[in-house]
């Protein structure tokens, strides 16, 4: 049987609503499941779209965004949600939804706490009372945002606001308390051990390799078989950790607005209780580790003209472009006279072929510019930019089948009008219509195939003025620019012998110049 009507329910939960009870994501399915049930639709197919931690502030939304391709494709006739924040914050939007698009698909739009429903209210342009209702509903999470920042404020001076999401080596038991964790709790003594012995990051980082230590995604994700490729980043976040003395950390990061971004809290702001919590390491080996990590970096730092000053962030064309062939990852680019692209994934697996991978970042630059140089030659050179006056020719020959055509089917009429003033017997009538037909279907045919040759080549011209434009941009540039890299590169690909592999954006212009 094929189901008529289908209403899809629309739920929405931000980190800021998470703890009211009245916006949890069961009781908006509750309160839209009681409404669709009165609304005494028979045979009615309920669908449900939920986006979990969520900003309403935007449209970028999983959940959001297959409703509206299933309301473009026409699958959805009704759309229900407990209130027009649900669906999003920003008015201008959520009115453009209700009054444009929705009524363009056929939609019906349902909001249950706002008592609306577009069925009711084929004149709603928005206004007053819509705006009304969003001032109410921002002010509401502004002050639900802010009574939350106290309560979870309040609970973390009292120590209780723990994630459960806890560092490497500890884990909540049934009463949300911290816990060591005693095979990660192991992984992170070893880490303070070395270090406070002197071994640098990435000796660390190999040690772990070596002994096929998971890193903290693969643990917390239980990975059958880790790959153990652990990054300078991660155990130097773990040696700075001091929540591994047993003092617990809170309040390092505050929300800037409601559904907005966070920003940093200076050290001095954050909340600390000592002896909240099992220690994994003592102080003095924490402050011993800690302080070679920080001695380390700070050489560096100190330096009147650092490397990093010297030459700052690199800008490069082919930056987030180039990847790893062996293991997949985006290359970085270092901060020298003469960047490098390298392999960061595997700087800790000696074992890896892609290990101490690396390629100089200008010669990969000028290699693909070279390329791209070679083909504009071909281009120039063998391209088949056309003279127009065979297309010219092939547009007067179907304008002059037009006019035979016209004039045959004029004939046609002719012959029909002295059938009926019985200049003409019916068989004669018969007989010439015949004839004119047959003329009339091969110039027709004729016609078709004047048209689509035509048509081939002014399509076969544009694409061959494309390739001329690109090929002047190439040729007016003296390297590859970034405005080049992004038109003509997709991906870039380093194998360890040094071979490249280049996914083009035109493979047209590049099989044109190639061939």
């Amino acid at each position: 049987m094929m189901v008529s009507y289908v209403i899809a329910k629309y739920i929405r939960l931000s980190l800021d609503d998470a703890v009211s009870d009245s916006m949890s994501i069961e009781n908006q399915r509750l309160l839209l499941d009681e409404y669709i049930l009165n609304l005494g639709i028979d045979d009615a197919e309920v669908i449900e779209r939920v986006d979990n931690g969520y900003t309403g502030a935007n449209f970028e939304r999983p959940g959001i965004q297959e409703l509206l391709e299933l309301v473009r494709l026409g699958k959805v006739n009704c759309v229900i949600v407990k209130d027009f924040s649900r669906f999003g914050r920003d008015s201008i939007e959520v009115g453009y939804f209700i009054e444009r698009v929705f009524p363009l698909f056929g939609v019906r739009f349902i909001s249950v706490s706002d008592g609306f429903d577009s069925s009711e209210s084929e004149d709603f342009t928005g206004g007053m009372e819509m705006a009304f209702k969003f001032l109410i509903h921002e002010q509401y999470s502004k002050d639900l945002s802010k009574k939350i920042g106290s309560a979870w404020r309040e609970r973390a001076l009292r120590g209780e606001a723990v994630s459960k999401n806890c560092v490497l080596g500890y884990m909540l038991d049934e009463k949300r308390r911290m816990v060591i964790d005693e095979p990660a709790a192991e992984t992170v003594k070893m880490v303070f051990t070395l270090a406070a012995q002197g071994h640098s990051l990435m000796e660390i980082g190999k040690r772990l390799y070596a002994e096929k230590r998971a890193t903290p995604g693969e643990y917390k994700a239980k990975t059958e078989n880790p790959a153990c490729h652990w990054r300078i980043f991660s155990i130097r976040a773990i040696l700075l950790n001091e929540q591994y003395t047993g003092t617990y950390i809170a309040g390092k990061v505050r929300n800037t607005s409601v559904g907005g971004k966070q920003e940093q809290v200076p050290e001095s702001e954050w909340i600390r209780i000592p002896e909240h919590h099992a220690p994994i390491v003592t102080r003095e080996l924490f402050d011993k580790a800690s302080a070679v990590v920080i001695r380390k970096s700070q050489t560096k730092r100190k330096r009147e003209i650092g490397t990093y000053q010297r030459y700052g962030n690199p800008a490069h064309p082919l930056k987030r472009k180039t990847f790893c062939a062996c293991c997949g990852h985006i290359m970085k680019i270092n901060s020298t006279a003469n960047p490098k692209f390298y392999c960061d994934f595997t700087r800790t697996a000696p074992d890896k072929p892609c290990h101490h991978l690396r390629i100089d970042a200008k010669k990969l630059s000028d290699t693909l510019y070279d390329i791209l140089s070679e083909q504009t030659q071909a281009i120039c050179e063998a391209d088949n930019i056309k003279d127009c006056s065979g297309n010219a020719d092939k547009h007067k020959e179907v304008s002059e089948l037009d006019r035979q055509l016209y004039n045959l089917n004029d004939e046609k009429h002719t012959l029909y009008e002295r059938l009926m003033l019985e200049e003409i017997t019916a068989e004669t009538y018969r007989s010439e219509k015949a004839g004119i037909e047959i003329q009339i279907k091969r110039l027709a045919q004729v016609k078709d195939a004047l048209g689509k040759e035509a048509e081939k080549a002014s399509f076969e011209k544009q694409a061959a003025n494309e390739r001329l434009r690109m090929a002047e941009m190439i040729s007016e540039a003296d390297t590859l620019t970034q405005e080049l890299a992004d038109m003509f590169i997709e991906r870039v690909s380093v194998l360890p012998d040094m071979t490249i592999e280049v996914v083009w954006k035109h493979t047209d212009y590049i099989s044109k110049a190639t061939a």
